[in-house]
């Protein structure tokens, strides 16, 4: 037997696993030395932009965008870099705006906020969080090539400087996150989500670790350059939430080197597949709720013959979320696939999230461990507890 960690909440869950058992683990990149000196050297030499100080002559007002409370992205190192350098630019503290890029996320709290950035930066900027369903703090920007609005947050538009930070990780239907997934679905409207998180926008299959022809990335990529992005700095972690590597510049060319660096962290090769996966969200806060620790189902899709069967280990202290409303109402999985294929997305629900869910549970016996969700909410999740 082997002793494994899977990451639960803020700690845990040990787990003896047989001898004959295949334990995907990703690769165990060292950490950059020192990880305000690597913000300040991918700013000093950002990838296909000139340096933000440079940019920033002659302007007065900036919006920096970052990632909400679900996502893992060090949002306070990061801010802190680009003051100084806007700064040194000519823009002062009091022309900068932090944009929280919720997308259909529910709003920050004041808490939360202080946790991801402190209680310093709080009290100096001031913080927005995006509504997409404010028709004033939106404003229209046209289509993208297949028909998508790009309906997004005036304040990305209608000041100097835009700037998106994040962490480049895989994603389920964007391939990585990141980069241009701050703008769209980040500050989009529902409208917009509408379309950009329906078939065939998205994919009906996981697409983690792909890019290419991958249509939910290039609609994204899209929106961002309709938008008119200005900066990006996104870092790179690894199994033990360390940074790896900082990359700042172009809004496409960093956002690349930087999945080229996750590529080698956290790709990893299987030889079979196999007929029972378990597997973690990877520890708080990738599993405040059910709808966040979803995408560790995706990953197990990709690895688990069908029929095999699916437990996922996630805390969720949020309990289900918004995507339980939409799974509630489905008396099986079908069911569900053919709701969202019929309809399309719906924010109040979340039905493309219920759709990938209902998806994996359709060929795969689905098992949910979590000291915080009783078994009748896991149950009207269409999983279960305990084995049948």
């Amino acid at each position: 037997m082997r002793l494994v960690h899977l990451p639960y909440g803020d700690g845990v869950v040990e787990l003896n696993a047989p001898d004959h058992a295949v334990v995907v683990e990703p690769a165990s990149l060292p950490a950059v030395v020192d990880a305000r000196d690597a913000v300040r050297a991918a700013l000093e030499r950002p990838d296909g932009a000139p340096r933000l100080r440079e940019l920033a002559r002659g302007a007065r007002t900036a919006t920096i965008v970052i990632n909400d409370i679900t996502r893992p992205s060090p949002s306070r190192l990061l801010v802190e870099g680009l003051l100084e350098e806007l700064a040194s630019g000519g823009v002062s503290e009091d022309g900068v705006i932090l944009l929280v890029a919720t997308g259909n996320h529910r709003p920050n709290t004041d808490r939360e906020l202080e946790g991801m950035l402190g209680s310093d930066l709080c009290r100096r900027l001031r913080i927005v969080n995006h509504d997409g369903l404010d028709p004033a703090g939106l404003v229209a920007l046209g289509e993208t090539p297949r028909g998508v609005p790009v309906e997004v947050n005036r304040l990305v538009v209608e000041r100097d400087l835009t700037i998106l930070t994040g962490n480049i990780g895989p994603h389920q239907t964007a391939g990585f996150s990141g980069g241009r997934k701050s703008i769209m679905p980040g500050l989009a409207s529902e409208r917009a989500l509408r379309t950009h998180h329906s078939y065939p926008i998205r994919s009906l299959l996981p697409v983690m670790g792909e890019l290419m022809d991958n249509v939910f990335h290039q609609e994204s990529v899209a929106a961002a350059r309709i938008v008119g992005v200005d900066f990006i700095i996104n870092s790179v972690k690894n199994s033990r939430g360390e940074i790896v590597a900082v990359l700042a510049g172009d809004l496409e060319a960093a956002h690349l080197r930087g999945v080229e660096q996750c590529t080698a962290a956290w790709q990893v090769t299987v030889d079979r597949l196999v007929d029972v996966a378990i597997v973690s969200a990877g520890g708080y806060p990738k599993d405040i709720d059910l709808h966040q620790a979803q995408k560790a189902i995706a990953a197990a899709e990709l690895v688990t013959r069908k029929g095999g069967a699916i437990v996922l280990v996630a805390e969720c202290r949020d309990g289900t979320g918004k995507f339980a409303r939409a799974l509630l109402k489905a008396p099986d999985p079908q069911t569900m696939i053919d709701r969202f294929l019929a309809e399309g997305f719906r924010g109040d629900e979340h039905t493309s999230k219920a759709y990938m869910f209902a998806r994996a549970i359709l060929d795969h016996p689905t098992f949910i461990v979590s000291d915080r969700l009783s078994a009748d909410e896991i149950e009207g999740c269409l999983c279960t507890t305990r084995p049948r």
